[in-house]
């Protein structure tokens, strides 16, 4: 969804609940190149280094949410991809945002398996692009966001096309 957030779902939503907890449907997408490293966006909101990620909207499927995302903040188009996860344990999916805002992210994770396009360096979302060695993962912009990559990552290298449920 180009445009601002307070005109997205969640953005809606808000200014509607204030920072009450809210279920927050999200996706995450792997995109790996021909030498196993990780795409990586550096977002412009923060400054962090994140995968392609982002909420869904109303009247989206996962699949087409996560398709958005990655053009959104990569340029690329996603062709085909395989869902490896999806994430919804309250001890590890649940947190508060830098403005105080609560959630409890149930998350679907994508492993990106073919796409089209040229990488963008530079999006509205995001201020720079990059592919990473999975043993080099670049700095999050928290703790947690850095743990959770380092599961993403476990999980992928796991998969074995069982859904991994959490």
């Amino acid at each position: 969804m180009s445009g601002s957030w307070h005109d997205s779902y969640v953005g809606k939503l808000r200014k509607t609940i204030g920072t009450q907890k809210i279920i927050v449907n999200a996706v995450r997408a792997i995109l790996l190149d021909d030498e196993g490293r990780a795409l990586f966006i550096r977002r412009r909101g923060d400054g962090g280094w994140g995968m392609p990620a982002g909420a869904m909207e109303l009247d989206e499927s996962v699949f087409d949410a996560m398709k958005r995302e990655v053009k959104e903040e990569t340029g690329l188009d996603v062709v085909q991809a395989t869902l490896l996860a999806i994430y919804s344990s309250s001890e590890t999916q649940s947190y508060t945002d830098r403005w105080g805002n609560r959630h409890h992210i149930i998350e679907y994770l994508f492993r990106v398996d073919e796409w089209t396009g040229t990488l963008e360096q530079e999006t509205e979302e995001s201020i720079d692009a990059q592919f990473f060695p999975l043993d080099r993962l670049p700095e999050a912009s928290s703790a947690l966001f850095a743990k959770h990559h380092q599961r993403v990552f476990r999980d992928y290298e796991r998969f074995d096309s069982t859904l991994i449920l959490e």
